[in-house]
């Protein structure tokens, strides 16, 4: 499947009804999903045949494009009941199989060490809880020797000190849409970082 047909599939994944802002909850782009699922399959073969955690999985955008490249098994999960809501409503609807749904707050690991083969998570920031976007990562290598994960490039020189076997593969321009009632512009563009892990 060519990059453009994955951007193109994943605008069928519906975004979520009542987002949190303290949970800091914004879909992920389909053509920024897009870019992280196809990086991780062409590039580093780290989809087919394997056992997956889409952490933060918000309403399961990155499950639906992990599923086009045939994983072994995909875990979705989030501390959120709205989001994995959502979630639910989207794997029904677009048919997603060997799919299995999780509430899990990042912060108290219910797995045991190294479970998973790959995990792919889009962290909340830290704009509103600090260093949550740090605790995820490390939770994530708690769980798995490889982990993809988005994080402001403003933040890369401290991720990089901190994760040693972190590296940038990516630097992608994030449109943030305007998803609450007190945003002001239609949508405000960042800069964010595609960080792979490989221990």
């Amino acid at each position: 499947m060519k990059l453009k047909e994955i951007k193109c599939k994943l605008q069928e994944v519906k975004g979520f009804e009542n987002p949190n802002i303290n949970l800091e909850q914004y879909i992920t782009p389909p053509d920024i999903a897009a870019s992280i699922i196809y990086t991780a399959h062409v590039r580093y073969d780290d989809i087919q045949n394997k056992n997956i955690l889409d952490m933060c999985c918000g309403t399961g955008m990155l499950t639906y494009g992990i599923s086009f490249f045939n994983p072994f098994h995909i875990t979705c999960a989030d501390v959120c009941m709205n989001a994995l809501r959502g979630c639910r409503d989207n794997i029904l609807n677009l048919n997603i199989e060997n799919v299995s749904m999780l509430r899990m707050d990042f912060t108290r690991l219910p797995f045991s060490y190294k479970k998973f083969d790959v995990v792919f998570m889009n962290p909340p920031f830290g704009t509103k809880q600090a260093h949550a976007d740090t605790r995820a990562l490390e939770s994530a290598l708690y769980l798995s020797d490889t982990v993809y994960s988005l994080h402001k490039s403003s933040t890369r020189s401290f991720i990089l000190k901190r994760f040693p076997s972190a590296e940038a593969i990516a630097c992608i321009k994030y449109d943030l849409p305007s998803t609450y009632s007190f945003h002001k512009k239609k949508n405000v563009a960042i800069e964010v970082d595609l960080i792979r892990i490989k221990v």
